[in-house]
């Protein structure tokens, strides 16, 4: 099957093109960088058409991929041969320069160390001759490969149809040292990252948080306006080769969309532009796959994660199908493919089983909190909102906090006393984030119906966050999806110690009816008045108790310090005598028992 010329070829003479379709069928001496027949045909073409062309061959002298294009667009398209982390690509790259100079530019340095190339060389052609021939290599430092390169030439043709190439490769190779070998700081390398949206250049400021928080370094934004997204890739064609050539100046191994990618459009972007592209959704569940520290958040993020990738998987289409049954259509059995399809599906099977285990034992937990009468407040807001610092604060919890998104993941319940020797148990749940993907919200049923079943929830909000109200409505859509948007709330404005839009907020407070606190977690400015508002929302008006008990009962005056106020208690020969305040609840079990009058 014919292979693809890559790149512009509007313009180019049929003849051309099929002497560049011809150089697929030719075979290199694996010694040689380059043979003087396809230096020849690829100086004859660029000097006919003005444009560079660039060729990838491997290291057993096929040519692999051929590209044509301008001297400012030249696409460099290959997939790497590497056979381990401390080898190179298995790829060298020969392209040419019409302007006649052979002299490498700093976006073939990139491309070099990008993809970590065994050679990049650059045949200046002028008039159908080569004029000089220029190439490099990476040199390692320290037993790693780094921005560190050798270069060879100007040189002619002939001295460099005599290099011998392998043992050029050889010699950098036996530099490097396996992984192993290298510490594990050395070894570690951030990726940098371009971020990519359609929704205006402002949304990409949270997803920039959400690279930082996986590990990527964003190091360039590229926006367009888009009513619509692309079918086959996301953005335009035009804009997606400028971000081809942006990736391969900056040297970037990964794309990050702020929006979810179809199978298709993640596919055409790959192959179009060479690296790894991730949508919003696959980062988010990367954070979750870091932070999960249970078993049970780790149950919960590989199920979303599976769920996820299962309509992902891909195969070569129909000739890769399972065929049905009847004369003619028997085949080899399952494939590869549908067995991946297969073994997916019974893994989700396995976790849903398994996390619906987690979900009885934590309905049994929470009736067995109902039947101690204590009340249950959740923490709910927007992921680096504050929450477990307010739950530290309030209750000496020492849950881990990091100024990160989705600091932490697994549900974390204290105790909290309040004034009247009143208490409630206080509950940190995980945080929400503009578009949290669906799956998540499904995988994380167990954790999340802490909310559903808590008596009040308290939604704490970045009240010196810019986009304070937008985070608002992204939780109040969950809340809604979770079907909790009408329970009892408490509107807590955090980080009031930081600087703060006044205007805005009192904006915000305003558009929401419920009651609300200013507060920081921090410093403990307005954590009192939280508290009393607790107190108000999840208790109702307590009873005075006045009288004596047989001693017998002595488990009432337990019942009586655990969940109300006690104002003197005297022990008497007959029995106890008690003046207490108490919630009406407990009071109707009291009034069975208590003895007005002294004993």
């Amino acid at each position: 099957m014919a292979k693809t010329i890559y790149g512009n070829t509007q313009g180019i003479k049929k003849v051309d093109l099929d002497l560049l379709q011809g150089i697929y069928n030719l075979v290199l001496d694996k010694n040689m960088i380059i043979s003087l027949e396809i230096a020849q045909i690829m100086a004859d073409i660029s000097c006919n058409s003005r444009r560079e062309l660039a060729v990838f061959i491997d290291r057993q002298g096929r040519v692999v991929s051929v590209g044509i294009g301008n001297a400012a667009t030249v696409q460099l398209q290959a997939q790497s041969r590497r056979r381990s982390a401390y080898r190179l690509a298995g790829l060298r790259c020969i392209h040419t320069h019409p302007s006649g100079s052979g002299q490498l530019s700093t976006v073939d340095y990139a491309a070099l160390y990008d993809m970590r190339l065994d050679v990049m060389l650059a045949l200046g052609v002028l008039d159908g001759k080569i004029k000089e021939a220029c190439f490099a290599c990476l040199e390692p430092q320290d037993g790693k490969l780094t921005k560190n390169f050798q270069d060879f030439g100007p040189m002619s043709a002939i001295q460099l149809n005599n290099f011998n190439l392998s043992t050029l490769i050889q010699d950098i190779e036996g530099l490097i040292k396996p992984p192993d070998a290298v510490s594990t700081t050395e070894a570690m390398e951030a990726e940098k990252a371009i971020l990519v949206t359609i929704a205006g250049e402002d949304t990409l400021d949270e997803l920039a948080l959400l690279a930082d928080t996986a590990g990527a370094i964003p190091v360039a934004r590229v926006a367009q306006r888009k009513n619509h997204p692309d079918t086959a890739f996301f953005i335009g064609r035009g804009k997606m080769e400028e971000l081809a050539q942006l990736r391969q100046r900056l040297g970037a191994k990964l794309i990050i969309f702020d929006s979810e990618l179809t199978p298709t459009q993640a596919r055409n972007l790959e192959n179009a532009i060479g690296c790894r592209i991730v949508d919003r959704t696959t980062l988010i569940l990367d954070i979750f796959a870091r932070r999960a520290r249970t078993k049970e958040g780790q149950l919960q993020v590989e199920l979303a994660q599976l769920r996820y990738s299962l309509p992902r998987l891909t195969g070569l289409g129909i000739a890769l199908s399972r065929l049905g049954g009847g004369i003619g259509t028997r085949g080899p059995g399952e494939t590869k493919l549908e067995t991946d399809r297969r073994h997916i599906r019974q893994r989700i099977d396995e976790l849903t089983n398994a996390l619906e285990q987690v979900r009885r034992h934590r309905s049994y937990q929470r009736q067995s909190r109902r039947e101690s009468a204590m009340p249950v407040v959740a923490l709910v807001g927007y992921t680096n909102a504050g929450k477990s610092t307010l739950l530290n604060t309030l209750t000496q919890a020492q849950a881990y906090t990091a100024n990160q998104l989705f600091a932490t993941l697994d549900p974390t319940t204290r105790r909290l006393q309040l004034t009247g020797n009143r208490k409630v148990l206080l509950t940190d749940t995980v945080g929400f984030i503009r578009n949290l993907p669906h799956h998540l919200i499904k995988a994380f049923r167990a954790t999340l119906e802490e909310v559903v079943e808590a008596d009040l929830l308290l939604h704490v909000v970045d009240a010196s966050h810019a986009e304070l109200a937008e985070q608002i409505a992204a939780v109040e859509s969950v809340l809604k999806e979770l079907g909790v948007q009408d329970k009892p709330t408490i509107m807590v404005f955090n980080k009031v110690d930081q600087p703060l839009n006044h205007q805005l907020l009192e904006q915000v407070r305003i558009s929401y009816p419920c009651q609300a606190v200013k507060l920081s977690a921090l410093t403990g400015i307005g954590l009192i008045q939280l508290k009393e508002l607790i107190a108000q929302y999840v208790f109702r008006e307590r009873r005075l108790i006045k009288g004596w008990l047989p001693y017998d009962k002595t488990d009432l005056v337990a019942l009586l310090h655990r969940h109300g106020e006690v104002y003197s208690e005297n022990y008497c020969p007959e029995g106890i005598q008690v003046e207490a305040a108490i919630d009406e609840g407990h009071w109707e079990v009291m009034a069975q028992y208590i003895k007005p009058g002294k004993p």
